[in-house]
Order: structure tokens, then C-alpha cells, then sequence
């Protein structure tokens, strides 16, 4: 049965067994991540519309460059992506585990949302359907 998440203009369906993480009260921007039982996250949180694509895409990719070593960037193209949607794809090693790390900007209803997904590439091969399902869902607000 899947679970509902519903804050800050944002409503979708995600599957029950992921865990929503704690956030920080005085953090101001709004958002949320999910844990998933893999050990991998899903966060969604809202955009600066006033930052470029490339630099909120740059800024992401740098923080993430600067956690793990020899970092692989591509620019990607998602399944119903809309004209304005941009994602970028990181890989990269950490211990002895292949990181897949997928940064999308998409627009839902009047605000931009800023997702990252990361998990051990084969958990995200085998939660693919689910996030291009939650993609559906925000890309209809």
C-alpha cells in the first residue's frame, strides 16, 4: 500500500517501506527526503526560481565532488521530461560500492523542485519505475 506525502504545495505516493527523514527545524528551505530500505535517499526540495539551471545543477554536482573521489558527470534526458526539465547524472565509487546519484530540476505546478536520488546502482536500477512514477506525479501538479 503506498504512503502519501503531502507539504509545502507538493502532494505524491511513494512506497510505504521508505522512511521519511528527520529535517532540520531551522532549515529554510523547504523540503524532504526519503530513506529507502536499500540504504539509498530520495530528496525533493523547493528551487531558487532566480538561480540559473546550470548553476543550481553545478552548485549540487560540486558538493558531490567534494565528498567522493573521481566523480562522472553527464547530462541525462528523463522519460516525459518536459521542455524546462533539466537532470544530470553522477557516478562514482564509495568503499567498494558503484554510487548512481541523479539530480533533476522540474517544475510542479508554480514551483521549481530540486530531486536527488542516490543509491547502490543496482537498488536504483531496481527503484527506477518508482521514481519515474513520483516524476509523473509532481510533473501534474
Amino acid at each position: 500500500m503506498p504512503a502519501t506525502f503531502e507539504d509545502f504545495g507538493i502532494r505524491f505516493l511513494y512506497p510505504d517501506n521508505w522512511e521519511v527523514a528527520g529535517r532540520s527545524m531551522d532549515n529554510a528551505v523547504q523540503g524532504v527526503t526519503f530513506e529507502l530500505p536499500g540504504g539509498g535517499f530520495l530528496s525533493v526540495e523547493q528551487a531558487d526560481k532566480t538561480i540559473s539551471e546550470d548553476e543550481i545543477l553545478d552548485e549540487v554536482a560540486k558538493a558531490v565532488a567534494k565528498e567522493y573521489d573521481e566523480v562522472e558527470r553527464e547530462s541525462i534526458e528523463l522519460k516525459g521530461a518536459g521542455p524546462e526539465e533539466r537532470a544530470i547524472e553522477l557516478r562514482f565509487y564509495y568503499l567498494d560500492l558503484f554510487i548512481q546519484s541523479r539530480i533533476v530540476l522540474l517544475n510542479a505546478g508554480d514551483q521549481r523542485l530540486l530531486i536527488q536520488i542516490q543509491a547502490e546502482n543496482r537498488d536504483f536500477d531496481k527503484n527506477e519505475l518508482v521514481f519515474d512514477a513520483i516524476f509523473t506525479q509532481l510533473r501534474a501538479l
